[in-house]
């Protein structure tokens, strides 16, 4: 079974997916009532934006769309079975895998649905905006009948997908793509090793990338840092223990160089239990802490990048296993 098959190959990524309920009729929820916001650290300087973070949730099936930064929850999107990765596109849509109902679907800036695409080969986990060609790759965790995954490549974000593999790749799960059209994606190798591969633009089979200063555990958040040019990578067991930290990486040839270490603590100053999928933000990390090894509750947080730390704002509410995180920048002189 593929729900096994999850839990044995990486075990927090795969708490999500499993034993979830199907959401029944799309839509939104507006207006919601308010809930607890925590922003003790925050610095006044902090200007509300125009940015919005959606926060995929598999466990209720929905998706939360809060303001940056002092995450205020405006609306729930619903319509959704297992709701995972996310990515934002050009337009400021934000793109959200479900790997129940092998589809992605595309959501306004409002948190409408306005189009969703089937994947009929595997479990997308992942997705991965690529601004240079307008195309959308998706990283399925796994095959048809539990067999190893892919990266799937919609030209345009549209019709049927291009299917490309590293072959020493079994698991594929969270990517992101530089400025020259190079799509990189974590996973896993058919024996549980964490694994960094690159498609590069143009190539048919994507390459594995030896990761060098440190080691990675679990596949977590794959994003360009175009400021700093270099790749930040996350991992969901920081040190080989129940934390999320992440890694900015130098890119060279085949060679993977971590330069760095980013800790992320919750509002009790512990570190996160785990943050599957965050985002990057300016110079922040957005993304949220499934507190499932703590006391606490789950929670999503808006990190100082790169120092880590404590966070400078937080809001805990009634998400149960928050997974994935995009921003949607409202576009110029559209509606809220």
């Amino acid at each position: 079974m593929i729900a096994m098959k999850l839990l044995e190959v990486s075990r927090r990524t795969a708490v999500v997916a499993v034993s979830l309920l199907a959401a029944g009729c799309g839509g939104l929820q507006s207006n919601p009532a308010a809930h607890t916001l925590s922003a003790a650290a925050a610095k006044p300087t902090i200007k509300i934006t125009n940015a919005w973070v959606f926060i995929s949730d598999p466990g209720s099936s929905q998706v939360f769309i809060y303001t940056l930064p002092r995450l205020k929850l405006i609306e729930i999107a619903t319509g959704f079975k297992q709701p995972q990765g996310e990515c934002s596109d050009d337009k400021g849509d934000v793109w959200v895998t479900d790997g129940e109902a092998k589809t992605i679907s595309e959501l306004e800036h409002s948190g409408k649905v306005v189009q969703r695409l089937s994947d009929t080969s595997g479990t997308p986990i992942g997705c991965a905006w690529d601004p240079r060609a307008g195309n959308l790759a998706v990283m399925n965790f796994l095959g048809t009948n539990s067999q190893g995954g892919a990266v799937l490549v919609y030209h345009h974000a549209s019709g049927a997908p291009n299917i490309y593999y590293n072959p020493k790749q079994f698991n594929y799960e969270f990517g992101g793509y530089d400025s020259a059209g190079n799509l990189f994606f974590d996973g896993l190798s058919g024996g549980g090793e964490f694994m960094l591969s690159e498609l590069a633009a143009e190539a048919t089979r994507a390459k594995t990338l030896t990761v060098v200063g440190g080691k990675i555990h679990t596949p977590g958040m794959v994003q360009w840092d175009a400021s700093a040019d270099d790749l930040v990578v996350g991992d969901q067991n920081c040190g080989d223990e129940t934390a999320s930290c992440v890694y900015p990486m130098i890119i060279a040839k085949n060679v993977a160089t971590i330069t760095g270490q980013t800790k992320l603590e919750n509002d009790a100053g512990g570190q996160v239990c785990d943050m599957i999928q965050g985002v990057l933000w300016s110079k922040s990390i957005v993304g949220s802490d499934f507190d499932f090894c703590g006391p606490g509750s789950s929670a999503t947080y808006v990190w100082p990048y790169p120092k880590g730390g404590e966070p400078h704002f937080s809001n805990a509410h009634d998400v149960s296993q928050p997974f994935g995180a995009a921003i949607s920048i409202r576009p110029k002189g559209g509606s809220p």
